[in-house]
């Protein structure tokens, strides 16, 4: 007989749904992974997930759900469809450094807005080239994340809406990276551009899968540029992958399997209640910071006057002293998997995962093994 395998509260991929196993078990079954992706069966399952999706995040009947391979490929797909020369990033961690690279490296003027790590922004933050357009005009597209899966830090999602209202005020578009974010997060897609997930971690699904949330300004900003002559993507572009939503359908053959089971999911969280997930993830955060407190050598990474508001709920970071690795192999030999800290935090923090998928037992049962290792 086999192991019991450990808990991973690793930040993703990360401890997977429970449905996942029958699922996996009713695809390979039913024969639905063999379907072509242009079969009225497999449209039938993008139109459920979609539809899931539109009910769980409330996104309005004008916006598209649209599917790439991840979300570092949605933001290439929305830096290149979008940016004429110039957006402006929020910079303070690894992946919205990330996204901000993207936009250099196609080529833009991509400015930054940086702050250390751990800190977030306000809602009334400076955005140059919004407030004030200088000489060379606003930035055609403002990126923010929502929720720094490196570092821990998020910006609350009222602050995200009146950044957000800014922005679109000034004829610019707001694109923000809710990966680690959604479906906890009350982000309204209604008020932002675009909005982007990937599947490994708060939907606790196997790796592979993307999905961008797309205005319709997103999609015709994208159009007219290339009615101009500017190359929008070789193949997967904006345009093109709203045309096949349009029709329940993807421009190449996706992640087939991936689609499927996050629609279960969905459809799962939808019968939870998503106040009910956002409660009891607030609950999990709140005894694990309770028991760093009262933990030697262990204290929040996002910490100060206002770590409350901006201290994630799904990605929990604890700093260490003075090293990480001991406690995260105390609790690998306990059964339970943490991430490490990330690029120049590596071996110095502890990153630990608060997703749907983890349940209050489990999480009071890491907390036990913390005050054991610690």
């Amino acid at each position: 007989m086999s192991a019991t395998p450990p808990i991973a509260f690793t930040t993703g991929p990360s401890q997977l749904h429970p449905l996942v196993a029958d699922e996996l078990a009713a695809a390979a079954s039913d024969g639905t992974l063999s379907d072509s992706h242009r079969s009225p069966r497999f449209r039938s399952q993008v139109a459920r997930t979609v539809e899931a999706l539109r009910a769980l995040l409330d996104i309005p009947p004008d916006h598209r759900v649209l599917f790439c391979a991840s979300a570092s490929e949605a933001m290439e797909r929305i830096v290149q469809g979008t940016v004429r020369d110039r957006s402006l990033h929020l910079v303070n961690g690894a992946f919205a450094r990330r996204f901000h690279r993207i936009s250099q490296n196609l080529g833009f003027a991509a400015s930054a807005i940086e702050r250390p790590d751990g800190e977030g922004y306000d809602a009334d933050h400076p955005l140059p080239g919004i407030d004030a357009p200088g000489s060379e005009g606003p930035p055609q597209l403002v990126a923010m994340t929502q929720n720094e899966t490196s570092t821990g830090v998020r910006i609350r999602p009222d602050a995200i809406h009146a950044l957000a209202d800014r922005v679109r005020a000034a004829g610019a578009l707001a694109a923000v990276d809710l990966v680690s974010g959604w479906p906890v997060e009350a982000v309204d897609p209604a008020r932002v551009d675009a909005g982007f997930f990937s599947i490994q971690k708060a939907f606790g699904l196997p790796a592979g899968l993307g999905v961008i949330v797309a205005s319709p300004a997103l999609v015709e900003r994208s159009r007219a540029l290339q009615t101009a002559g500017r190359s929008v993507g070789g193949y997967q572009h904006l345009p093109a992958l709203a045309d096949a939503a349009d029709g329940s359908q993807t421009v190449a053959t996706p992640n087939m399997l991936g689609i499927r089971l996050l629609g279960r999911v969905a459809e799962d969280y939808l019968e939870r209640g998503i106040d009910a997930i956002r409660a009891e993830t607030d609950g999990k955060a709140r005894a694990l910071w309770d028991a760093i407190d009262d933990l030697p050598g262990l204290h929040p990474f996002v910490r100060g006057a206002d770590a409350d508001r901006i201290r994630s709920r799904t990605i929990l970071v604890v700093e260490t002293e003075p090293s990480a690795d001991p406690v995260r192999a105390a609790l690998r030999d306990r059964g339970f998997l943490v991430s490490d800290g990330y690029g120049p935090w590596k071996g110095r923090q502890l990153r630990i995962a608060n997703f749907p998928s983890h349940s209050p037992e489990a999480m009071e049962a890491l907390i036990r093994a913390l005050r054991d290792s610690a």
